[in-house]
This record gives C-alpha cells, sequence and structure tokens, in this order.
C-alpha cells in the first residue's frame, strides 16, 4: 500500500522497521494499540510480519491492518496508521499513533485523513469508526480534525483496558453526509449521488440539498399542493423531531420517499403522446392549486430584460440585434393573448417518471412559477433536440411534436393563438439559453442554442402544419 500527501508517506510495513518501532514503543506511544510493551523487543518483529501477512490479505474484516507513516522529505518513520476490526462492534475502526518526538506537528491529523480517503475509496465500506478514551483530548481532536464525527459517548472496555471507562465513538461516512443523515436515523443506509444535489439514500429515500431558502419552499409548497390534487409526486419524510428540512452547515436538506419508475431515456411516439396527457394533466393541477405567493414570472420580460442586455454586452455576437428584435416583437403582438397560470419550467425526462410504460410520478418543482402555459410544451420539444445522448432527426422531432400536442390537447385544449406562437416561443427560450451560456463563458452550448433557434426560425410552416394549424 502506498498513498503519499503533502507531507508524508504512508506505506506498507518494512523488516528494517522494527527498531523504530520498537524505540516508538519504549516511550508509551503504543500502550493504547499494543498495551504494555516492555518486552515488546521480543515480539516485534513477529507482529510486523503478521501485519505484512495480514496487508497482503487485504481484508478490513480481517484482525487488523496496519501502515507506516513516514516523513516525505527524510524517509523518517513517524508513527503508523490502518484500521482494526472490532469483533464486538461487528465494525472496522481507525487506529493510529504518532511518536512522542513528531507530535504537535498534525501528522496524525493528515495521515488519518489520508487513510480514511484511500480506505473508502479501496474498500468500498460506508463507515469508519473511531473510538478514544475521554481523557485522550489529544487523539480526539486529531480525529475530530480529519473528518470524524462524534456519535456517542458511553464507558467502554477496549482490548487493553482492565475495566470500562468512557469514550467517545466516532464516525465517517464514505458520503460524508453521516450527520445529515443521522437527522432522520438513516445514517446506516447506502448513499448513491444522482445528480448535483440529490442522493438516493437506501433504495426508498432521496436527499436533497438547497442553498437557497426560497427555493426549497418553493418545491416543498408545489409537493404539498400537488399530494392535497391527488398527483403522483413524492411524500416528504420530516427529520427525526418532525421538521420538514434540514438546516446544517449552510445548507437545506429535505427527504423524501423514492417515487416508483425511472426517466425514459429513448423517445417514442406512443411515449411522447402518454407526455403531452401527463402535462396536461399537470398544468390542470396547476391551475386548480396556484397559491398566491406564486412566483410570477414572464417570458416577454426577460426578453426585454436580462437577456436583451446580456446580448448587447456580448456586442451582438450570436444574433444581430435587428433579428433578435424582430423575434421579440413577434412574441409581444401574441403575448396578450396567451394563458398564463403556474407552469413546471423544467420539463424534461429527467423530472417525469415511468414504471414500464406507466407514468409514475413527478419530480422537482424548484422552478415552479406563473408564465405562459406553452412555455412548458416548448421548453421539452427543444430539449429533444438539444439532448446529445438521444437526439432525434429532423423528421423524428416533427412526428414527435405531433404527438405530444395530440396528447396535450386529449386532456386540454390550446387555443389558436397558443398554436400560432409556438414557434416564437421556441426561438425566445433558444434566445434565452443562449445569453444564459454566453454569460457563463460556454460559447459551444451558446452557439448550439442559436444554431437550434435557426432551425425553428426556418421550419415555423412546418412547425404550424404538425400541429394542424390552418
Amino acid at each position: 500500500m502506498y498513498i503519499e500527501t503533502e507531507r508524508l508517506i504512508i506505506r506498507s510495513l518494512k523488516p528494517e522497521d522494527e527498531e523504530a518501532f520498537i524505540e516508538m514503543a519504549s516511550d508509551g506511544s503504543l500502550t493504547e494499540i499494543f498495551g504494555d510493551c516492555k518486552d515488546c523487543r521480543k515480539w516485534m518483529g513477529s507482529w510486523i510480519r503478521q501485519a505484512l501477512d495480514l496487508d497482503r490479505a487485504d481484508d478490513p474484516h480481517g484482525e487488523y491492518l496496519a501502515y507506516a507513516i513516514t516523513e516525505k522529505s527524510g524517509g523518517m518513520l513517524l508513527g503508523s496508521v490502518g484500521c482494526s476490526h472490532y469483533q464486538d462492534l461487528g465494525q472496522v475502526g481507525i487506529t493510529f499513533f504518532i511518536g512522542s518526538p513528531y507530535r504537535g506537528k498534525r501528522y496524525a491529523t493528515e495521515a488519518a485523513a489520508a487513510y480514511a480517503g484511500y480506505f473508502f475509496t479501496h474498500y468500498g465500506v460506508q463507515k469508519l469508526i473511531a473510538t478514544v478514551r475521554e481523557d485522550n483530548t489529544a487523539s480526539r481532536k486529531t480525529i475530530e480534525k480529519a473528518g470524524f464525527l462524534l456519535a456517542d459517548t458511553r464507558m467502554y472496555r477496549d482490548i487493553n483496558d482492565g475495566e470500562e471507562k468512557p469514550y467517545g465513538f466516532y464516525e465517517l461516512y464514505s458520503h460524508g453526509l453521516g450527520r445529515v443523515l443521522s437527522c432522520w436515523g438513516l445514517q446506516e443506509q447506502s448513499v448513491e449521488r444522482i445528480q448535483d444535489t440529490a442522493w438516493q439514500i437506501g433504495p426508498d429515500h432521496v436527499l436533497k440539498v438547497y442553498r437557497e431558502p426560497g427555493t426549497l419552499e418553493r418545491n416543498l409548497k408545489m409537493l404539498r399542493l400537488l399530494s392535497e390534487q391527488n398527483l403522483p409526486v413524492a411524500r416528504v419524510v420530516p427529520t427525526c423531531d418532525g421538521s420538514l428540512f434540514l438546516p446544517m452547515d449552510g445548507a437545506l436538506y429535505f427527504l423524501s420517499e423514492k417515487l416508483p419508475g425511472s426517466p425514459v431515456t429513448q423517445p417514442h411516439s406512443s411515449m411522447i403522446r402518454l407526455m403531452g396527457q401527463v402535462i396536461a394533466r399537470l398544468h390542470t393541477a396547476f391551475r386548480n392549486c396556484e397559491p398566491a405567493d406564486a412566483w410570477d414570472n414572464s417570458l416577454l420580460d426577460e426578453m426585454n430584460g436580462w437577456v436583451r442586455d446580456s446580448m448587447e454586452a456580448d456586442g451582438w455576437r450570436y444574433i444581430s440585434r435587428e433579428a433578435y428584435a424582430r423575434t421579440v416583437s413577434d412574441l409581444t403582438g401574441h403575448y396578450g393573448q396567451l394563458p398564463v397560470q403556474l407552469i413546471h419550467r423544467d420539463i424534461h425526462f429527467g423530472n417525469f417518471l415511468f414504471a414500464e410504460g406507466v407514468f409514475s410520478g413527478y419530480i422537482d418543482f424548484d422552478l415552479s412559477q406563473r408564465n405562459i402555459r406553452i412555455f412548458d410544451l416548448c421548453y421539452f420539444l427543444l430539449g429533444l433536440l438539444a439532448e446529445e445522448e438521444s437526439a432525434v432527426t429532423e423528421e423524428e422531432w416533427f412526428v414527435l411534436l405531433k404527438d405530444l400536442f395530440e396528447g396535450y390537447e386529449s386532456v386540454l385544449e390550446l387555443n389558436p393563438m397558443e398554436k400560432e406562437a409556438i414557434p416564437c416561443v421556441m426561438e425566445c427560450i433558444e434566445l434565452l439559453f443562449t445569453a444564459y451560456f454566453a454569460n457563463e463563458k460556454n460559447h459551444a452550448c451558446a452557439h448550439r442554442a442559436i444554431e437550434l433557434y435557426g432551425f425553428v426560425r426556418q421550419r415555423r410552416d412546418k412547425i404550424w402544419k404538425s400541429i394542424r394549424l390552418p
């Protein structure tokens, strides 16, 4: 085994380490690990040989694993770090020591943190514990600085103790969410990251993190309101003390039950027609439960505001001022006759779940807002063109466009002005994306967005024909 840190090298033991360990044992540095070390010269060599055998077996659930901590610059042996299997607890705990001449330089913290990272990556174990006597202040500070969190304090008799003593029991989780999940009693569950801000917890739950309180509150409110409309949305799971969310370390966490199903990866006609119906049912529910304090937004205001300002600041790199003005003028001419209501605002297959071809749930209402309702339909269709992994051909896209609107109107009818405005709204959405990516200095995505703007602009008649607008 070999780990390199800023100042240290952590490596497998060598037979020639024997004298250095004997010297450290003489000053009491190894007493907590080995107990009485007065005769260590008689057994240290055999202990190192056993450690090398266990190192080759490389099993953290075996008796123990021990490695040398050495100074990178001079190769001086400073101590040891590794792990031990606690048979009485059924868990693996970190072990470490630093010789007395080298203490006070945070070598132990650096080694413990590095070994813990190696441990989780190498073995795939979810949790590493540490047991530290309450009177061992130095070791407690070391383990806390290495990231371990105090989980319990109780009387305990370690292997070299003559009687029970007060110990602190510390935990470190591979996912770093142990303290968060303990507030739901789920710290022992497996964790799998499914998005940048979301994790699946065990088989039945999803944890999500927020930085903006308003966004979290919006999502929680929509989950409650839509649940009251009998729509399939995730049920929020309160913390152990009954709170709907957990504020911790400047972030906000909430836990929900995992809905059945998964996102669609390859769109086809029957699925897209079903998707149209699903969006229409969501719009109907939104209209019935729209809260008075819903976020009121306007695509037209965005086009006349920050989107225009971004294009101006960027020197009209992607579209001419005149072409932009024509598109916005077209939107202006339609806007007053376009129904406005609460919408999802982020409709793509990742936020709609299906189980064996049957719709099973809506997720993620972070961006829900009052806006023109056809925004959701246009946004979804443009996403089918933009998705690199499952991008559709032009011919396929027009079939799916027709299917989506047929499905939607089988539940909720669009008015003629909405149908007429669809190409223009699509163009404005792509201009919005162009401005956003330009602000982010992501010029490749900005160019892709302006290409889709041109694609729609050149095919207006074909779009109208596909949705049966005379």
